[in-house]
């Protein structure tokens, strides 16, 4: 991964906690995590992750300033948003991960992992390739995980999106296949929070609506309607139009030749059916589950 988006050193964490936390009062006190988007072309977070993991800034530092924007920021009108949203919440996060990696045996495995749900993960080597280069044949994916490649960073929901989708949504992959990706890949890779972010996002530990699952193609839409960020990463696509570039698949050959990427040959087509996979994959979780509660009666 490059850092030339977010060149390292104390300097530039200071710099950038200035930027986006000091500066911005208002901004600080109204930030929602999830009202940010996960494909927007500029970053709408503090990106201040990468600095926080190699401690050239410190969460005290960041708390303090982060107090201050505060204590200066005019009232807010309406209702406050939940801590966990908040920028003060996002650090209370931080310690949450800390305090579980520090106090679970196994807590980057599955396995001897006392408080992680064991769940039959498939073992496809191709299908986890295809997703840690970019070959899914999801543009909303693939788009992730090209500038996840060449950039070192992705938002946070972009995270969400590609890890539901290698694991309980679409793959059926091992989350630790994934942490681990991310631990090579993530300028901010922290063992806590990563392993502690994909346990939930599998719905291992911490988060269980499995059958709750990010839409490969309709989540992206939400926020990024025309394609823009999927232009960005995903050039061979560029001229789709709109209503055709999370799906390129649906496009008739001629189409495919008119924009200049034929699916199959310039692009890949779509690796497994969502529609048709996320619901099985949800029968297998609902087992799973079962199962574990099963096994937890009779250790009581």
């Amino acid at each position: 991964a490059s850092a030339s988006c977010y060149p390292g050193g104390e300097c530039e964490g200071l710099r950038r906690l200035e930027e986006t936390i000091t500066a911005r009062a208002q901004w600080s006190r109204d930030f929602e995590k999830p009202k940010t988007r996960p494909n927007a072309l500029t970053p709408e977070t503090t990106v201040l992750s990468p600095y926080l993991k190699f401690g050239c800034l410190s969460p005290r530092t960041f708390r303090r300033a982060l107090a201050d924007a505060l204590a200066r920021a005019p009232p807010r009108k309406g209702s406050p948003p939940i801590v966990q949203a908040t920028l003060h919440g996002q650090l209370l996060w931080r310690e949450f991960a800390y305090l579980h990696g520090l106090s679970t045996a196994n807590f980057d495995h599955m396995e001897g992992n006392e408080r992680c749900r064991q769940i039959p993960w498939g073992d496809d080597a191709e299908l986890l390739k295809a997703w840690e280069e970019a070959r899914t044949g999801y543009p909303f994916i693939d788009a992730i995980m090209t500038q996840l490649r060449t950039e070192g960073w992705i938002h946070h929901l972009a995270r969400h999106a590609v890890a539901c989708f290698l694991t309980r949504g679409d793959l059926w992959q091992s989350w630790e296949r994934g942490a681990a990706h991310f631990d090579r890949m993530l300028l901010d890779a922290d063992w806590s929070m990563n392993n502690f972010n994909w346990q939930w996002l599998s719905c291992s530990q911490f988060f269980y609506q499995y059958f709750r699952c990010y839409s490969p193609i309709a989540f992206g839409k939400k926020t990024d309607p025309n394609g823009d960020y999927i232009r960005r990463y995903l050039p061979q696509l560029r001229r789709y139009p709109k209503n055709l570039i999370y799906e390129p698949w649906k496009a008739s050959l001629a189409q495919q030749r008119l924009y200049g990427c034929v699916i199959g040959e310039d692009y890949p087509a779509p690796i497994v059916d969502h529609a048709v996979v996320s619901k099985a994959n949800m029968a297998v979780m609902k087992l799973a589950y079962a199962e574990h509660k099963k096994l937890s009666l009779i250790h009581i």
